[in-house]
């Protein structure tokens, strides 16, 4: 047992930042966390297309933007929710790291830059209002749960979300189609980005 790795109630947790920065997965991610990382989001866009998108009259340029949205933000949420990706952006480790890896590490200079929503009233019927809502509640946020003391930082996300399911539904609803973009933009970036979680393991080490 190490000061950065140990077992508690039968549960690994490892915050060593081993090898080299992954920017999908973070350090040292087992061939599990590897494969959702890289993979997972793609089911994204072709689930959303045969469940709604083919009945919608969207042009060709309309189609690639929402299938880059959908698999920038549902990959972002697992991306940012792994263990191995968690480990590096909650390490108390001096880490020499390249300018991608300190942007993706920095608590709000990340989310700051994170401005795909203005593409939605870019390329489809929606006011600008829905991108300038959702940007400043997330960045608004992400800047409040910041300020409150870490153990209460998890719930107060969830509360965020849960806001953010039910505001979506009334008020800078996203075009057909986009209903749920401003959901999970608030979940990849208010929970899954800033909220710190332990970096679990598994019992037998399984990594790249």
């Amino acid at each position: 047992m190490t000061e950065n790795k140990h077992t508690i109630n039968g549960a690994h947790i490892d915050w060593n930042c081993d090898g080299k920065f992954n920017f999908t997965a973070g350090f040292s991610p087992t061939k599990a966390e590897s494969a959702i990382a890289n993979y997972a989001a793609l089911l994204a866009p072709v689930v959303l297309y045969f469940a709604m998108w083919d009945e919608l009259n969207w042009s060709i340029l309309q189609y690639v933007v929402a299938s880059v949205l959908a698999l920038d933000m549902v990959g972002g949420v697992l991306t940012n929710s792994l263990g191995s990706m968690k480990r590096f952006l909650h390490s108390s480790q001096t880490l020499e790291l390249n300018w991608l890896g300190k942007l993706v590490g920095s608590k709000f200079l990340f989310p700051a830059i994170h401005l795909q929503v203005f593409a939605v009233p870019l390329c489809f019927d929606v006011s600008w209002g829905y991108a300038f809502f959702w940007y400043g509640l997330m960045m608004a946020s992400i800047i409040f749960i910041h300020w409150l003391p870490q153990y209460i930082h998890r719930p107060v996300a969830l509360l965020v979300v849960m806001l953010s399911i039910m505001l979506s539904q009334i008020v800078f609803v996203g075009p057909a189609g986009l209903e749920w973009l401003a959901a999970i933009y608030i979940i990849k970036l208010v929970l899954s980005h800033g909220v710190r979680e332990e970096p679990y393991r598994p019992a037998i080490e399984n990594t790249k």
